[in-house]
C-alpha cells in the first residue's frame, strides 16, 4: 500500500512538470508571434508606411509632330490657293487654313509657309529657329501647338499649327468690323498670355522676343494662345547679360524694349516690357503704335498714356467700345501693373511669374466669371461679321 502511494505521487509530479513545460513553450511562442491589431484602422499612418508606394499615373504623352513631304503641304493648302490664306506670318510667309485635316478626323489646322526667296539666310534662320523651339518646348495649353512640319524643300518650309478660329487679339481690339472683347475676356486673355510667357521664361529659358497683340490668337471660347517663336532666343538670361545662344529679337513697333534698342542686350525683361504695353492696349483699346505723323514719326502708346496714368489714373483712358461695362478697380490695378512692367530699367521690372500672379490676383473676379459665362457667343458673332464682310 505504501509503495502504491509513492508511485501515485511520483506520477502526479511528472504530470505537473510536463504541464508546466508545455505552458512555458506556449507562452514563448505567443511572445514571438506579432499580435493582430484589434481594428484595421487603429494605426492608419503605420499601415500607409508599410504599404507599397502607389505607382504614379503617367500623363499621356503628346504625339510627336509629323514630318511632311512638300507634296503633302501642297495638298493641305490646295496648291497654295490664295483663297485659303487667313493671315500673314511675322516673317512675311502666308498662313493657310488647311483644306484637309492633318490627322484623319482631326480639327482643321493652320499651315504657315515660309519662302526663302527674297529673304535668304535670314528667313531660313527664323524658320529653323521657330521649328527647333516648337519641337523642344512641346505642348502647353497657352502656346499654339506644332502638329506637323516640312523642312526638306529647297525653296521653303512649312509649320502646321493648331488653327485658332477666334482670330488675333489685335483684330478684336482695333478692328471696327469685329465685335470687341468684353472686359472679362480681356482679363482672361491677359492672364493666358502671362502664363505662356512665364512657362517660356522659367521652364525652358526662352525669350519670346515679339510679344504683341498680333501674336496672340483666340480659340472658340475666348481663351488665348501665344504664337510665333520666329524671333525667340534662348540661353541664360539676366537683365544685363546678352543671350548665350539665338538671335536677339527686335520686336514689333511700340512693343520693343527701349533698353534693348539702346544697348542690344535682350533679356526676359524685354518680354515683360512688351507685355506691359499689351496691358495698356487691352485697357485703352488703342494700338501700341499710333498712326504716323506728317514727319514720319510715331508716338507709341506707352509714351502717350503713362504720364496720364501716373498723374490721374485710368480716368478717361478705358476703351470706349466697352460702353462703360468694366470693373473700375481692376482697370486701375491693371494700369499699375503695366507701369511696373514698362519701367525704363529692366532691373526695376517684375518677373513674368510675378506679373502673372499679380494679374490673377487683381483681376480675379473677371477671370473667374469667364469660366461660367461660356464663350461661344463671341465666336458666333465674329463668324456673322466675317460672313457679312
Amino acid at each position: 500500500m505504501a509503495l502504491a502511494t509513492v508511485f501515485f505521487c511520483l506520477l502526479l509530479l511528472a504530470s505537473a512538470a510536463i504541464s508546466l513545460l508545455l505552458l512555458r513553450l506556449c507562452l514563448a511562442a505567443l511572445r514571438r508571434a506579432p499580435a493582430p491589431a484589434p481594428y484595421a484602422a487603429v494605426d492608419s499612418e503605420a499601415a500607409a508606411r508599410a504599404a507599397p508606394p502607389p505607382v504614379p499615373q503617367q500623363e499621356p504623352k503628346a504625339p510627336e509632330p509629323r514630318r511632311l513631304a512638300w507634296r503633302e503641304v501642297e495638298a493641305l493648302t490646295g496648291g497654295f490657293d490664295e483663297a485659303a490664306v487667313v493671315g500673314r506670318g511675322g516673317s512675311g510667309g502666308a498662313v493657310y487654313l488647311s483644306r484637309i485635316p492633318v490627322v484623319t478626323g482631326g480639327p482643321p489646322a493652320a499651315v504657315k509657309v515660309h519662302r526663302w526667296c527674297g529673304g535668304g539666310e535670314r528667313r531660313l534662320g527664323a524658320f529653323r529657329r521657330e521649328l527647333d523651339l516648337l519641337r523642344r518646348v512641346g505642348r502647353h495649353p497657352r502656346l499654339v501647338a506644332l502638329l506637323a512640319y516640312s523642312d526638306d524643300h529647297e525653296e521653303g518650309g512649312a509649320l502646321v499649327l493648331e488653327y485658332m478660329p477666334g482670330g488675333t487679339l489685335a483684330d478684336r481690339l482695333h478692328h471696327a468690323a469685329t465685335p470687341p472683347l468684353t472686359w472679362r475676356r480681356r482679363m482672361r486673355v491677359l492672364h493666358d498670355v502671362a502664363a505662356a510667357l512665364e512657362h517660356l521664361h522659367d521652364a525652358v529659358s526662352v525669350v519670346h522676343g515679339d510679344v504683341s497683340a498680333s501674336n496672340v490668337l483666340l480659340d472658340g471660347g475666348g481663351r488665348a494662345r501665344l504664337c510665333d517663336l520666329g524671333s525667340a532666343c534662348e540661353g541664360t538670361f539676366s537683365a544685363a547679360v546678352a543671350p548665350a545662344r539665338g538671335a536677339a529679337a527686335v520686336g514689333s513697333p511700340g512693343y520693343a524694349d527701349p533698353f534693348f534698342l539702346r544697348t542690344g542686350i535682350v533679356s526676359k525683361k524685354s518680354d515683360v516690357y512688351g507685355f506691359g504695353v499689351l496691358l495698356l492696349e487691352a485697357l485703352t483699346g488703342s494700338p501700341a503704335a499710333g498712326a504716323p505723323r506728317p514727319d514720319g514719326s510715331c508716338q507709341y502708346l506707352a509714351a502717350r498714356v503713362l504720364p496720364r496714368v501716373r498723374s490721374a489714373g485710368v480716368a478717361g483712358l478705358v476703351d470706349g467700345r466697352l460702353g462703360g461695362e468694366y470693373d473700375a478697380v481692376e482697370a486701375g490695378d491693371v494700369a499699375r501693373i503695366a507701369v511696373e512692367c514698362v519701367a525704363p530699367q529692366p532691373g526695376l521690372r517684375p518677373t513674368m511669374a510675378q506679373v502673372r500672379a499679380a494679374v490673377a490676383e487683381k483681376a480675379a473676379r473677371s477671370i473667374a466669371a469667364t469660366t461660367t459665362d461660356g464663350g461661344d457667343g463671341d465666336l458666333k458673332l465674329l463668324d456673322l461679321f466675317r460672313m457679312a464682310s
